[in-house]
């Protein structure tokens, strides 16, 4: 797929795992809300400078996605002490999901004195970046990686002159999906049109 058609359909509500384009449809809900922030403009809250004032000691390098072990293995201990499902994941599956992708795809490595900590995946897209996935060890919870992550992901949208960084879905009320609303200034993808929050009202209830 064109990634400028990707870019377009993001507010129609479509991401992408792996390969596979896909669109939400659950039974009397709409609350999966596509979400973005200007990067140019974005401005960090107190809470947001402190947790990068406490990563001030975190080295970040981007490179093409591909096969990476050491970045497997940090997957594998996220995904078993955050979102077991009974059997870990196989390396087979991590390749299927973020090994390989139908766009360019960036893969954000996160050291601690050489020590990876965490692995971001954004997708390069005509005029931003799309934030894909986000992985952490869990021994390092209490850095708040995954908020880390955003303001370096604004950064790197920035340094490639591109204008948005796509959060995916908001979902109001979800404690996983709610924060992302928490980054500001950001617009929300409301009826295929992205407009301010403010004047959203409860459009996405109707």
């Amino acid at each position: 797929m064109e990634p400028g058609l990707y870019e377009a359909l993001l507010r129609e509500g479509w991401r992408r795992s792996g390969q596979t384009y896909y669109q939400n449809h659950c039974p009397s809900c709409n609350l999966c809300t596509p979400i973005r922030v200007p990067a140019a403009l974005f401005t960090p809250t107190r809470s947001q400078r402190r947790v990068m004032r406490l990563n001030s000691d975190v080295c970040v390098d981007i490179a093409p996605t591909g096969i990476d072990d050491e970045v497997f293995d940090l997957y594998s201990r996220y995904i078993n002490e955050r979102h077991p499902t009974g059997s870990p994941p196989t390396h087979d599956e991590y390749l299927t999901f973020l090994g390989s992708s139908p766009c360019e795809t960036l893969l954000m490595r996160y050291r601690v004195r050489n020590r990876l900590v965490g692995a971001g995946w954004v997708d390069v897209l005509p005029d931003g970046l799309s934030s894909v996935y986000y992985a952490f060890d869990p021994a390092e919870s209490k850095r708040s990686l995954g908020t880390f992550s955003v303001t370096q992901e604004v950064a790197a949208t920035l340094e490639r002159g591109k204008r948005w960084l796509y959060l995916g879905f908001y979902v109001p009320g979800s404690r996983k999906m709610a924060y992302k609303a928490n980054f500001k200034p950001h617009e929300l993808a409301i009826r295929g049109q992205w407009v301010d929050p403010s004047l959203t009202g409860e459009l996405w209830q109707s």
